[in-house]
Formats: structure tokens, sequence, C-alpha cells
């Protein structure tokens, strides 16, 4: 804006005529006779600020206001204003009001959440938000009232110093503001959009599935509950921003499975997941009695088929071939697989791991790497290391906002 005005400043300086000049020569005011104008001639006014010096033309008022634009671009804004620049640009942006509990570091990792998620998912309503130090479910308490909507954050979903350790700073607070995005998980469309935006995977109904997918009829599928799309998002937050998308994985099916048809737990295909639909029925306590099992199961088969996408697509011979060295791993013709390996079974995260091949050795690795750490570290301290340097770490120093995979 001060571009243009500068040069609207100068136009108007060129457009003017002057009748009073800044100055006149001294020929002229000794010897007006020799100039038959009536009006002598300006002299070029030579103007200087702090920020430039030209030789222009000015009439006073049009100086007045060049004065004013240059000299104010000059400043920059006042520490106290920058400061306050996240909780600004969220009023803007967002309607969304902080107050006194929120610092500024704070109100700047809100802020760069909100701009990680598609635009299209934002519909601006004032909101006033506070920070708690109660523990909350899913991080984040949404409250109706006075015709307006209250939020409560609590302070274990903000961001904690980064390190080597914590991966993803931020991701507690992102799934807090996913629940305040989708109404607490109710708003199917901002969910599908947020799944296809941020992960590449679509959640296509039965009639929109490609052919090799279905299986006969439409009794064979059902639809993902809400709750299930919110689950597989908070899996897949889990890994690195630039692992999010999977090109090649482009969508999710949700199988009935019943006993008789022997369906695994989840499955891989040609650039779709199949779960089975009794994953997502178990109960939140482990209660085995029942075949029921606890709800970070579900969430350890969701990491394990990612990562099946990522072993095939994604992760290069040399890593591949430096895994299978750290398991000892070998081609084996004698085996259904074609894999076998020369340490013990203490060496291997679950049985399946152990009698199966390299690839199903770092799903399940992976699973336990985000659901179950200490059990990783445990039994397999070398895999959780190679994990955490080799994936995890490598992977997330790929990713940059201005060029995101």
């Amino acid at each position: 804006m001060r571009i243009f005005l500068s040069f609207l400043g100068v136009w108007l300086a060129g457009r003017v005529k002057l009748r009073v000049p800044f100055s006149i020569s001294e020929e002229i005011r000794r010897n007006p006779q020799k100039h038959p104008s009536k009006e002598p001639q300006a002299k070029p006014f030579h103007f200087v600020s702090s920020c430039a010096s030209f030789n222009l033309p000015f009439s006073s008022a049009v100086l007045f206001l060049l004065l004013i634009i240059l000299q104010t671009s000059c400043y920059t804004l006042p520490p106290e204003t920058s400061n306050k620049y996240p909780l600004l640009r969220l009023q803007e942006k967002y309607s969304i009001y902080l107050d006194a509990t929120w610092t500024t570091k704070d109100a700047a990792a809100l802020l760069k959440v909100f701009e990680s998620i598609d635009p299209y998912l934002l519909n601006p309503q004032f909101s006033s938000w506070n920070i708690s130090d109660d523990e909350l479910e899913n991080g984040i308490k949404i409250e109706f009232k006075d015709k307006s909507t209250h939020v409560t954050i609590s302070r274990r979903a903000l961001p904690t110093e980064e390190s080597e350790e914590i991966l993803s700073p931020e991701k507690h607070l992102f799934s807090a503001v996913v629940q305040f995005i989708t109404d607490n998980g109710t708003n199917r469309s901002a969910i599908e959009l947020i799944m296809r935006t941020r992960y590449g995977i679509d959640v296509p109904s039965h009639a929109a599935l490609p052919s090799r997918t279905k299986n006969n009829t439409a009794k064979g599928y059902s639809d993902f509950e809400n709750e299930d799309l919110m689950l597989i998002m908070s899996v897949l937050e889990e890994f690195p921003q630039s692992l999010h998308k999977t090109p090649q994985l482009k969508y999710i099916v949700r199988r009935v499975d019943k006993e008789e048809k022997g369906i695994s737990s989840a499955m891989i295909s040609r650039g779709y997941i199949t779960f089975a639909e009794s994953i997502f029925l178990r109960d939140h306590h482990s209660d085995t009695s029942q075949g029921r099992f606890h709800r970070d199961d579900t969430r350890k088969i969701i990491a394990h088929e990612k990562a099946h996408f990522l072993w095939a697509y994604v992760f290069n011979h040399q890593l591949k071939k430096d895994w299978s060295k750290l398991g000892g791993w070998q081609q084996d013709l004698t085996r259904e697989s074609g894999w076998s390996t020369t340490q013990e079974r203490s060496a291997f995260v679950t049985d399946y791991a152990y009698t199966e091949d390299p690839n199903e050795d770092m799903a399940e690795s992976i699973g336990f790497y985000f659901i179950y750490p200490d059990k990783l570290r445990s039994c397999c301290p070398a895999k959780y290391e190679f994990i955490h340097n080799r994936i995890m770490l490598l992977y997330g120093k790929r990713w940059s906002p201005s060029n995101p995979m």
C-alpha cells in the first residue's frame, strides 16, 4: 500500500502546477524583466529523508504526503505489537480470542496448527479460548453458551520443548484442534476432508469403490463410523509429516468380518487398506475372555498397515537391506514366507514378527514404536534406535512448509 501511495504522490506532483515555489533563484529575483513569464520558474526541490533522496518538483501538500509515506515505511512494528502477532492473527483470520492464560509462545503454536489445516475446513465463528491445568478428554472441552463458543485446552496438550525424543511436539494440540474443527468428531464432511487433504486418503462408499475392491455384495462392507476415522487420523498424525501422504495409498475400506471367513484384522491391497470391522468394536479396556482387546491394539494395527506402504513404496533398498541385516534375515525357500532368521525369538517384538519376514518385522516394530514403545525398547533396543534415527528423525527433517511431500 505504501508503495502505491508513493507512486500516486509522484504522479500528483507532476500534475500539480506550482503557484508558490519552494525556492526562487537569485537571477530571477534580481532580473525579473529578463523573464517574461508572470510566474518565475521553480527550481527543482531536493528532498532528503532518512529513507531516500531525489530531485522532483513538488507542491507543499504533495511533499507533506510523500514525507509521511516515506518516513512511515522506515519503521518496523514496535516490539509489543510484534509479540502480539499470533494473538492478533488468530483474531483476524479465525475469530479466535485468547484470554490471559495464553503466552505468546502458546498462541504461536495454536496459530501454526490452524495454518497447517486446509483453509476450506475453517468456518470462522467467534470463539474464546483459555488454558486449564485439568486433564481433559482429547485435550479439549468445547462449550456453547451465551450464543458463543467457549473452548478450554488442557495444558498437557500444548507442545513441550522440541528435542530429538519428541518427534511431533504439536500432535496433541493438533488432535485437540481437529476436535474443535469437526465439532467433537460429528462433522463427517470435515473429517473426510482432513483425511483427503492431510493424508491423501479417501473414504468412499461401497458404491464408489473400484470393482476390484468389492467382495460380492454390499453386505460384505460397512461404513466407517466417525469415531473410527478420528482414531485412524490420530495414528497417521504420529508419523513424520513427510510420511503423512503415501501416493500409492488412495483409500480405506471397512469389511464385515465373520469368524468363519477367517479374515485378518487388516490387510493391504493395491492402493488401499482393508480393515476388519471388529477392530473398531473393541473395548477401551482389555477383556480377552470376551474376545475384546484394548483400543490401543487397534491403533497398533493401523500403524502396522501404514508401515507396509512405506516399506513397499517409500523406503529405499539400502534402508531395507540394513533392517534385514539387523534382524538376521536371510532368504529361505523352504519357508512359506521365503525368509528365516538366525536370531532368537527374544529379539522380536511378537511371534508374528519372528515367523514371517523383514517387512512384517518392521511393520510390527513400527506399530510398537508408536503405541507400546517401552516394550520395543526392552526387547529390541537396536530396532527401536533404527526406527527412531533412520526413519522418524530422518524423514522428520525432510519436510518444510514450503516443500511438503
